[in-house]
């Protein structure tokens, strides 16, 4: 695991320099307190910087690595599962290798196989190559890639002397020529949606790449982009498969996963909620590991309501592991937000970012190098409240509904403004416009309030822009699907890679460890899009299957607890003292005062503190992005 910093210029009077590679490579230290190098080729218009968390040849597997001839240059942030299987055929086609770094893996596949190579990998990742024979008349090709899922963000910024890349935005922003103007754009898609999807990012000269991506570039300015692996292109054949069947495959998927995660050589753990899916990876990784696992849980002080760490205790003693626990102040959590803006780059609206860091900063201080999370599994086996509930609503009135003649689904509409709550009046216009009812799990502002908030509001038809082309990928390889697959599919594009992933990423590194994610092997996600979603939410029981599946391994109680989510959520964390600190800084935020209008931003702190509806959401998203503009565009950063 590592920061990866590259510099790609197509102007012959613009060369690089190794103290400017290194002082951008610095800014990502506590991605790689290990070590740190930089490559520079002979002619100075490629460099490469790198900060190294050493986890797999502690000693050997140094970056950036270079072919024999010294022609190919590769870095890689990230693991990869499967490079034994490969170096046993690469060694086999006659390659040597020169150290038992997993990475190299992707220095010899490339030379094997050429771009070709992110279709063979297994793993995490985002890596480049570099190389100075390829390319227009051979004068240099430079690749980028981003793993599968999106596990691991990769950012770039093409400006007219080239191509700038890195693991963090702030590597990037420390080249004088990279623009830190909002993209408003961004700002808008992010009020909606939580975060930026790609590629967009809040700034306006730099993009990130998406999952499954990879970038090409050469030394004549040329550039593109394309899709390399689709999450909708991964599926088999269970049409003739008993519920049995089904559960049995899940079992020995994740198992082989979890096997697959316990690749490396420094000390490791899980993170334990206490719930179904960090149980599960407790319960099976114990099956593997011949002493006590370290486990680790976090709370809000003060907070019972959201307070799993009892629960967390009772699945530790089940099987045997060396339990530790966190508790966050209130003077601790805001304490953090000015780190944790500077740490994010870009604004995430989930305070969740908090306590996963004093979650990971615990792990770190007792040893863990490497952690097992449980991101993905809601998403796979629908896990969340909120998808039932649409299930439900979708099917008994949106969808009937939503079939109306416009004249009827109007009148509604007019009626409903003026007696119902906001909230159900947005899902009227939306079957009113023939919109579909689900936007994503994290949907923030909806367009009508996010209209009164800004005070230049443009609509940024985000619905046929972002919502509505991820259905019609969709659509377009399957005709005959439930609601619970779409939204499914909705999530999988946007909320888990560009929020979930991506928090678990920054917070984790943040304390310079390594997050793994069982749940999101490649093979796992095939079959768990597979399964029919009658068998992910069924008789009213969300993650139906998977729980069946749990039911092997764990206690009844454990398997069919509800479900809490972690720290509970917005409703909780953002009370009287978070309240009042996002109230102070909103109202200092010059930029904010000018972007927003400050009578609907009172009356959303007011609506809270009556508490008989919670604008959590609304609070933290808006507290977030005044964090963001003041530590990265100010200049106020740590």
């Amino acid at each position: 695991m590592c920061g990866i910093i590259g510099v790609f210029n197509n102007k012959l009077q613009k060369v690089v320099s190794n103290a400017q590679i290194l002082k951008a490579a610095d800014t990502m230290t506590h991605r790689g307190p290990d070590d740190r190098a930089s490559f520079l080729s002979k002619d100075q218009r490629f460099g490469v910087g790198y900060r190294r968390l050493s986890i797999v040849d502690v000693d050997g597997g140094r970056q950036p690595l270079l072919s024999s001839d010294g022609s190919v240059c590769v870095n890689v942030n990230g693991e990869i599962y499967n490079h034994l299987e490969l170096r046993k055929e690469l060694e086999n086609r006659g390659h040597v290798y020169q150290t038992n770094s997993d990475s190299e893996a992707v220095l010899h596949g490339y030379e094997e196989w050429g771009v070709d190579i992110v279709g063979k990998l297994k793993g995490m990742y985002a890596f480049s190559v570099y190389d100075s024979n390829e390319g227009v008349g051979g004068k240099g090709r430079l690749l980028l890639a981003r793993d599968k899922l999106g596990i691991k963000p990769l950012y770039y910024s093409i400006t007219p002397e080239g191509l700038t890349y890195a693991s963090e935005i702030k590597a990037i922003l420390k080249f004088s020529d990279i623009s830190r103007e909002p993209d408003m754009i961004a700002v808008s898609q992010y009020l909606t949606m939580s975060a930026t999807p790609a590629p967009r990012t809040m700034f306006a000269g730099i993009q990130k790449l998406p999952p499954g991506h990879i970038a090409i570039a050469d030394l004549n300015g040329d550039f593109e982009t394309r899709e390399y692996w689709n999450i909708l292109d991964n599926r088999v054949d269970l049409s003739d498969a008993s519920e049995d069947e089904i559960i049995e495959q899940i079992s020995e998927s994740l198992t082989l996963s979890i096997r697959r995660r316990l690749m490396t050589d420094v000390p490791f753990g899980v993170f334990l909620s206490g719930g179904v899916d960090s149980s599960l990876n407790l319960a099976l990784m114990s099956q593997m590991v011949n002493r006590p696992i370290d486990t680790f849980s976090v709370a809000i002080e003060n907070d019972e309501v959201s307070n799993e760490n009892k629960h967390a205790r009772y699945v530790a003693n089940q099987f045997g592991a060396n339990h530790n626990e966190v508790l966050v102040t209130d003077k601790e959590f805001t304490g953090f937000l000015t780190d944790m803006a500077y740490y994010q780059d870009e604004p995430l609206a989930d305070p969740v970012c908090v306590p996963l860091y004093y979650l990971s900063a615990l792990a770190k201080s007792n040893g863990s190098t490497v952690v097992h999370v449980g991101e993905g599994a809601d998403e796979l086996f629908a896990g969340y409240g909120n998808y039932a509930l649409m299930n439900d609503f979708h099917r008994s009135l949106y969808a009937p509904f939503r079939g109306l003649p416009y004249s009827v689904k109007n009148l509604v509409l007019q009626t409903a403004d003026l007696i119902l709550p906001e909230s159900k009046v947005e899902y009227i216009n939306r079957a009113t416009l023939n919109q579909e009812l689900f936007w994503g799990g994290a949907v923030v502002f909806s367009e009508s309030s996010k209209q009164r908030v800004m005070n230049e509001y443009i609509d940024q038809k985000i619905y046929s822009n972002v919502i509505e082309p991820y259905y019609e990928e969709y659509d377009s390889r399957f005709t005959k699907s439930s609601f619970l697959d779409r939204a499914i599919h909705i999530d999988l594009k946007h909320r888990l890679p560009e929020l979930l992933l991506m928090r678990v990423d920054k917070m984790s590194m943040a304390a310079s460890i390594e997050a793994r994610v069982p749940f999101l092997d490649e093979d796992l996600v095939g079959l768990a899009n597979s399964i029919p979603s009658e068998l992910k939410y069924k008789s009213g029981i969300t993650k139906y299957i998977l729980r069946k599946m749990a039911m092997k391994f764990l206690p009844e109680s454990v398997v069919y607890r509800k479900k809490n989510g972690f720290c509970g959520g917005t409703t909780n964390m953002i009370g009287d003292s978070l309240t009042s600190y996002a109230e102070r800084t909103l109202n200092q935020s010059k930029w904010i005062n000018e972007i927003m209008d400050q009578q609907e931003i009172k009356r959303i702190f007011e609506t809270h503190k009556q508490g008989k509806i919670s604008k959590g959401s609304e609070i933290w998203a808006l507290l977030n992005l005044a964090l963001w503009h003041k530590v990265w565009i100010e200049g106020e950063s740590v």
